[in-house]
């Protein structure tokens, strides 16, 4: 009986026949008790009228005997009953006088008599008579003189009509109590739906909520308890439906956050299963959809960790990892998330590509060791020169002039440095003003080559250009780039042997145009092609110092360049030569 419209049915239909049952019950004793006593009272008037008419109070019988207990016997409301006239002993004086030979008394309750000398009611009896039950009361009433029994009147009184009565009553009052019971049922039936109804379709749009539908209202038809839960209900579903399109709103702003974020994003239920993952964190670990465990990502990529380590971190602790990855350096920062009962729900972890910033660490590092270097070499020399000086070389003239010539040298290095430095700082900075113009390029590579004739025939090598377009129209700062194609030509002069060729190449590809410097020196290994840019660079170290130079050209050349929204690099086979490109976009004339 799960339904509670049945239980309300139950229940009502319980007190009902319960009381019912209480009242009838109630009812048929009273009357019972009722018609009993009458029939007692009219035991002890015929007792008395036969005592008054048959027995004297010194016992004698009187002779017509018959006569009277037939008179006594008409005046009763008995239909069938049996007299017996007793002695004190209980034997039969006077037998009914429809006995036939038959005794039937009670001698329960004659004894009873005997002994209290009082009257005495046997309860009802049922006796089987001509294949019928019939039911008797039987009644022993004694005739006392001087406190002593003389005889005793035993009555015998069918019942059988009263209980017949009684029985009737009693049908009457059950086949009530039915019809009340249905009428009942059929009421509480009908009463219990108007209850239960409104809660079914409750419990209805309830589930319907719990499957996302919230824009159902109920009708609200009454103002009862029941109309004011409806209401409620109603204005829950349209709260609970606002919030739900709030948190939707905010999922989706997350969602897309997490999405299109740099960082990578893992989470792991306790089990260690894979949850959650983000495009940026698949493609940092290098994931496929088939790995949803926490070991198998990491350890694919030869990463050893333990998830239980994390899964057992403080709520407000956040461990850090670095991993290598392939080529590149990720950094994971762990940490447990929705921690219930002093345990935590699973583990999330952020993950951040650092191989940039590694990368700049190191090159930062190089960068101070390198400047420290190339500063030290030429302190050194100028420390060592002038305590040679101190010493009394001095004193020698032409001595003294040429190590104040090699100080002199070496702070021109020293200064060429700094200012390389300062001009890089500056570039890196974006604090250095350019001055941009069309110009045509063609006489800024003519007058570059014309410039550095000099420095080539001194090596005898051959320094020309080839031009296609005699006007070609770029948007650059002259002077900047004059600065580039400067330090792009003096190195492929410098490094290259005597008897060389160099050649400045001028030439148009789409909307671009192309300077190219190519020489026939040593050439670049492969290796070191990548990193030549890069700031104190050198391929051939003790080479490179030896033919003057700070390590910066190229690497100011480069920025120069980027700010030019232009490229610069370089093409190189070891032992044959190297080739510089310059990529500037070309303005439209």
């Amino acid at each position: 009986m799960k339904s509670i419209q049945w239980r309300l049915v139950f229940i009502y239909l319980t007190l009902v026949l319960i009381v019912m049952i209480s009242s009838g019950t109630f009812i048929v004793w009273q009357i019972r008790d009722h018609e009993y006593n009458k029939i007692h009272n009219e035991l002890k008037n015929t007792a008395d009228s036969i005592r008054q008419n048959i027995v004297s109070e010194d016992g004698s019988i009187n002779p017509r005997w018959r006569e009277i207990n037939t008179w006594v016997g008409d005046r009763s409301i008995f239909i069938n009953k049996k007299i017996y006239i007793l002695d004190p002993k209980g034997n039969i004086i006077i037998p009914d006088i429809e006995e036939n030979g038959q005794e039937q008394w009670n001698k329960r309750v004659v004894y009873e008599t005997i002994i209290n000398k009082k009257p005495s009611v046997g309860n009802p009896v049922q006796i089987l008579e001509g294949g019928l039950v019939q039911e008797y009361v039987d009644y022993a009433y004694p005739i006392l003189s001087e406190n002593e029994i003389k005889n005793i009147i035993f009555i015998r009184a069918s019942t059988q009509e009263t209980s017949n009565s009684i029985a009737i009553i009693t049908n009457i009052i059950v086949i009530a109590s039915f019809l009340a019971l249905f009428v009942t049922m059929i009421f509480c039936i009908y009463f219990a739906k108007t209850l239960t109804e409104p809660i079914k379709i409750l419990t209805k749009k309830a589930k319907e909520m719990a499957e996302g539908h919230l824009d159902n209202k109920i009708e609200v038809k009454s103002n009862d308890e029941i109309g004011q839960l409806t209401g409620s209900f109603n204005h829950m579903a349209e709260e609970l439906n606002q919030m739900l399109l709030t948190i939707s709103g905010e999922k989706n702003k997350l969602e897309t956050v997490i999405t299109h974020m740099a960082d990578g994003i893992l989470a792991f239920d306790r089990k260690g299963m894979l949850i959650h993952a983000n495009p940026a964190a698949y493609e940092m670990l290098d994931m496929i959809e088939e790995e949803n465990y926490f070991y198998d990502i990491f350890k694919r990529n030869g990463i050893e960790l333990i998830f239980n380590d994390f899964l057992t971190m403080k709520p407000d602790y956040i461990r850090q990892h670095l991993m290598l990855v392939k080529d590149k350096y990720i950094n994971g920062c762990f940490a447990t998330y929705g921690r219930k009962k002093g345990e935590s729900d699973g583990v999330i972890i952020v993950l951040q590509d650092v191989t940039e910033q590694k990368e700049l660490d190191e090159m930062r590092k190089e960068f101070v060791a390198n400047v420290s270097h190339e500063l030290r070499t030429p302190l050194t020399t100028v420390k060592s020169y002038a305590e040679t000086l101190l010493d009394g070389a001095i004193e020698d003239k032409n001595l003294a002039v040429s190590f104040l010539q090699v100080i002199n040298n070496e702070a021109d290095r020293m200064t060429a440095l700094v200012q390389d430095l300062l001009e890089l700082s500056r570039l890196d900075n974006k604090q250095v003003k350019f001055n941009f113009k069309s110009v045509n390029i063609t006489q800024l590579i003519i007058k570059s080559v014309e410039q550095h004739q000099i420095l080539a025939q001194k090596k005898n090598q051959k320094l020309d250009y080839s031009i296609s377009n005699k006007k070609i129209v770029v948007n650059i700062d002259s002077e900047r780039i004059q600065q580039v194609l400067s330090n792009v030509i003096s190195n492929a002069i410098k490094y290259s042997p005597e008897n060389a060729e160099i050649n400045v190449k001028l030439y148009e590809e789409d909307d671009f145009a192309l300077v190219s410097v190519s020489d026939t020196g040593f050439g670049i290994p492969e290796s070191d092609l990548p990193r030549i840019f890069e700031r104190f660079y050198r391929v051939d170290k003790a080479r490179s110092r030896k033919m003057g130079g700070t390590g910066l050209g190229l690497a100011i050349a480069k920025e120069i360049m980027e700010l030019h929204n232009g490229k610069i690099y370089a093409e190189s086979e070891y032992g044959n030569g190297t080739t510089i490109t310059l990529k500037f976009p070309k303005q439209s004339l």
